[in-house]
């Protein structure tokens, strides 16, 4: 495939790239203001800050956690990294639990 059919195939392909991206943005976007469909569970986003004001540590150990796999890694948004509340409640409770034995 060579010439303004590779073209088309890009583009197509790009197009499909971008609509993706678009959607995605919009559901994250519609997470953080609150306002995501009803009737499905509201799901609150956490950034970096505000993971590491609830878990106490710091940047360093949080992602050091994180690559030994003992905190979930969250997800990336542009510049952003994101954690679903839930899923930071749940390592916490894990962590804790791990401290106690």
């Amino acid at each position: 495939m060579s010439g303004p059919t590779m073209l088309i195939a890009v583009d197509a392909s790009l197009r499909d790239e971008v609509a993706a991206l678009r959607e995605q943005n919009e559901r994250i976007l519609e997470l953080l203001s609150g306002t995501a469909a009803p009737g499905k569970p509201k799901v609150k986003l956490l950034r970096v800050s505000e993971v590491l004001e609830r878990v106490g540590f710091k940047k360093t150990t949080l992602f050091e956690a994180i690559k030994a796999g003992r905190f979930p890694e969250g997800f990336k948004h542009g510049n952003l990294r994101l954690w679903r509340e839930s899923e930071v409640d749940a390592a916490i409770e894990a962590l804790s639990g791990a401290a106690g034995n």
